[in-house]
């Protein structure tokens, strides 16, 4: 019994056949209806079986035959409504001649006064019965006929029920070719569904399915582009590992290997070097262990809240932090921005790019050399740039150093190669850009960011100051 309680695409159609079936059922009920009401009074079956009456009656010019053939019509019409079905009384006859002189009367309407309008039916009420009575004339004859009806519903009713068995007659064949297609239609789905359910979970390769319907060809193109992005994202992950493995093999080796020098030596001067190169191997595989989970977070996250914040601000905390490092190789770190900058994003995303941008300039600058940070407004968004003085990158990797482990080729620095792929994906996930160019001396490097957003015209006029370098040292 559960699964006739299942949702099912075929019972769904089937359904909506017979909901088509119902309303064009009670469309059809409803025009009969209204086309009985508009022309019941000149041309419903009353009037015309009253017009025959008088066509037949127009040859005979006795009394008696005149009077006879009316109780004939009255008995064959009852006796056929009789066979048709529950219908409310008989219809009553009324015949008279021009002198007004009653030749024949039903017995229900015997001693009442039927009175019409002439070649027209209307609708009135006799011996507590209602009826629609037509009245008409002849040369010699006045005929008065009426047919007992029970008002508006017992009407709609039978209508209803005189196109209910065609309806009921009609449904199995056109619901047994719908039904048909529907199944048909939805057999690439199981067929479909059967392959992927057998594929393991390793497998994925394209599916290869001949969708054979139109309709099923975007739910196949989807499919198969999701399997190509997890194909994708499978093929990153595993050289995401693999690289990651190789980066830290070298400083495990070297801690390893200091480790054994400070365990088996005993001269002083050999133990402070391996102690110095463990703590720098130690250095090196927690910023890399640090990236990694860095980029790890952002796999896949979702982004988080924005707040309004100084952007200015924040910026300066972070050239402060990278001052250290800048002084003890003389470098200059300058910000290019107004007082105060407000502007809405989410703060973690911002704070990993431009630590990023600010860590790979102070370790590739040559001493002596200079970091320039601007910050400005535009009317689409935010922009930062970080521009230095160092040997720069060749413009056929400008693209590359955006990957996983990239080094540039020319670098003598040690890095994990981590810092801008985790900067441009921070980037992605603000929805903004980060693109690299060289600088304008045509020496050093060009970070530039572009960070989309706006802001409510308050903050932007409370914030809008005139803009001044400022010097971070």
């Amino acid at each position: 019994m559960m699964w006739l309680l299942r949702r099912s695409l075929v019972r769904r159609v089937a359904l909506s056949v017979l909901i088509a079936f119902s309303l064009a059922w009670g469309a059809l009920v409803i025009y009969m209806f209204m086309s009985f009401s508009m022309n019941m009074n000149t041309d419903s079956s009353v009037v015309r079986a009253g017009r025959e009456i008088n066509t037949a009656l127009a040859g005979i010019e006795n009394d008696e035959v005149a009077a006879g053939v009316m109780d004939a019509m009255g008995r064959i019409i009852n006796e056929l409504r009789r066979l048709e079905g529950d219908l409310p009384g008989n219809v009553v006859f009324q015949l008279k001649n021009h002198e007004g002189r009653l030749l024949y009367v039903s017995p229900e309407v015997e001693g009442l006064v039927l009175s019409g309008e002439h070649d027209k039916m209307v609708d009135v009420t006799l011996g507590g019965q209602r009826y629609w009575l037509y009245e008409g004339s002849s040369e010699r004859w006045r005929v008065w006929l009426g047919e007992p009806h029970s008002g508006i519903p017992w009407l709609i009713g039978l209508f209803g029920s005189s196109l209910f068995l065609p309806f009921l007659i009609a449904f199995p064949f056109v619901l047994a070719p719908v039904w048909i297609a529907a199944a048909q239609g939805i057999k690439p789905l199981r067929q479909l569904g059967e392959r992927i359910k057998l594929r393991s979970a390793e497998d994925l390769s394209p599916l290869g399915f001949d969708p054979k319907y139109a309709e099923l060809e975007p739910l196949l193109k989807a499919l198969e582009g999701l399997l190509a992005q997890l194909r994708g994202k499978v093929e990153r992950e595993r050289s995401f590992v693999n690289d990651a493995a190789h980066e830290l093999r070298t400083p495990l080796a070297v801690i390893g290997a200091q480790a054994h020098v400070l365990s088996r030596s005993t001269d002083p001067q050999e133990r402070q070097g391996a102690a110095q190169h463990l703590a720098h191997a130690i250095a090196r595989g927690s910023h890399l262990i640090q990236q990694l989970l860095e980029m790890a977070t952002m796999d896949g996250a979702e982004r988080p809240e924005t707040q309004f914040v100084d952007v200015a601000e924040l910026t300066r905390r972070h050239l402060a932090q990278a001052a250290r490092d800048a002084d003890q190789r003389r470098l200059e770190l300058m910000l290019e921005s107004s007082d105060s900058l407000v502007f809405e994003l989410p703060v973690p995303l911002f704070e990993s790019v431009l630590r990023n941008l600010l860590d790979n300039a102070v370790k590739y600058v040559e001493t002596g050399g200079q970091v320039v940070v601007t910050l400005r407004r535009e009317a689409q968004g935010l922009v930062l740039s970080v521009v230095d003085s160092g040997p720069g990158i060749p413009v056929e990797e400008h693209e590359l150093v955006f990957e996983r482990f990239h080094r540039g080729s020319a670098t003598l620095a040690q890095g994990t190669g981590l810092g801008l792929s985790i900067a441009r994906q921070a980037c992605q996930r603000m929805g903004g850009t980060i693109g690299l160019a060289q600088a304008p001396g045509g020496r050093g490097c060009a970070f530039t960011v572009f960070i989309p957003g706006g802001q409510p015209a308050a903050v932007a006029a409370a914030t809008a100051t005139s803009s001044r370098p400022a010097c971070a040292r």
